[in-house]
């Protein structure tokens, strides 16, 4: 199993620093950053607090889709009252059983993930607070890095699929080719066609399927497109 933790477009750069100290000291996973504002490693190095191995090990990508690409399970964080989303403690439990690479996502300081970004997850977590329902972004890794730690000494192996299991890519690519076909035959709103299919597409998340099974999908999308320009 290998964890990443994706922070998505973060505005501070010590708040990268301390999330990077936060994974140091729990050893919870790799630092991965989507299109840091402004980036300035001098701030986040004074953050990270001799935590500079995580820092040379950070990855820093352009977009969501490529720091998801080969997950097969990626679980998002918000704020907000989400009915059914996760603890800590069972996220944990959920990215300590994935038998292969997943992401934990984090929004940015601000406004975090927005309810677009929720829909491409398989599983949505969040922290319980009493007064104020927002951590600071360090904050929010530590907590779910410290559960991961905590989970390990206690978690199974994960158990291998009988076969493996679509990535985020696959599934990225099913919902374009899907979109274009059902806009097509007028099954969409073309003002808002993104809402029903992020439903379709939530509903494949949560069914976690094999590479097969989107392969079939796929090759059923492109046999409908097919016979429609014929």
């Amino acid at each position: 199993m290998q964890l990443r933790f994706v922070l998505n477009r973060p505005r501070s750069s010590q708040n990268i620093g301390a999330a990077a100290r936060a994974l140091a000291n729990t050893g919870a996973g790799a630092l991965w950053v989507v299109e840091p504002l402004g980036f300035d490693r001098g701030q986040a190095t004074k953050l990270a607090a001799g935590a500079d191995a995580v820092l040379e090990r950070m990855r820093v990508v352009r977009t969501l889709d490529e720091a998801l690409a080969d997950c097969l399970d990626v679980v998002m964080t918000t704020g907000r009252t989400v009915p059914g989303a996760l603890a800590p403690d069972q996220t944990a439990a959920r990215l300590l059983s994935c038998p292969g690479t997943c992401a934990l996502v984090f929004g940015d300081e601000v406004r975090g993930l927005t309810n677009r970004d929720l829909q491409r997850a398989a599983a949505v977590a969040t922290i319980p607070t009493a007064q104020k329902s927002s951590l600071n972004l360090a904050q929010a890794v530590l907590v779910f890095g410290w559960e991961i730690l905590r989970a390990r000494g206690t978690a199974s192996p994960p158990v291998p699929p009988e076969e493996p299991l679509a990535p985020e890519r696959l599934l990225s690519l099913l919902r374009e080719r899907a979109r274009a076909l059902l806009l097509a035959s007028d099954f969409l709103n073309p003002q808002q066609p993104d809402l029903v299919l992020d439903e379709l597409l939530s509903l494949a998340r949560r069914a976690r399927p094999t590479q097969r099974e989107v392969e079939l999908l796929l090759a059923a999308v492109a046999q409908l497109q097919r016979t429609r320009r014929d």
